[in-house]
């Protein structure tokens, strides 16, 4: 019976997390998923940027969102003199490295 309880406790807390280690019940990334620079060069950088959240990430999706955005706007502001559009998206893992 102990046995069994021990697998039942590792399966559990194995269901928690995603093979890159981050929580699957967080909001661990944020990462640029469209752009609408006119550049071809620009695009393409501006859909190489992934940033990873502090600590173990948030959990509710509208604070992922909020710190999301604001990174996004940060980054735009401080690569561009005349910012462009982007799209943007929260995801459950960690950026690829």
């Amino acid at each position: 019976m102990k046995k069994l309880l021990i697998l039942s406790v590792f399966l559990l807390t194995a269901c928690g997390g995603s093979s890159d280690g981050s929580s699957k019940s967080t909001y661990s990334s944020c990462k640029i998923t469209d752009s609408s620079a006119l550049l071809a060069g620009d695009r393409s950088n501006d859909l190489s940027q992934c940033w990873n959240a502090a600590g173990n990430g948030y959990e509710s999706q509208g604070d992922a969102l909020q710190w999301c955005r604001s990174t996004v706007n940060t980054y735009i502001s401080n690569t561009y003199v005349l910012g462009h559009s982007v799209q943007f998206a929260v995801e459950s893992t960690y950026c690829p490295k």
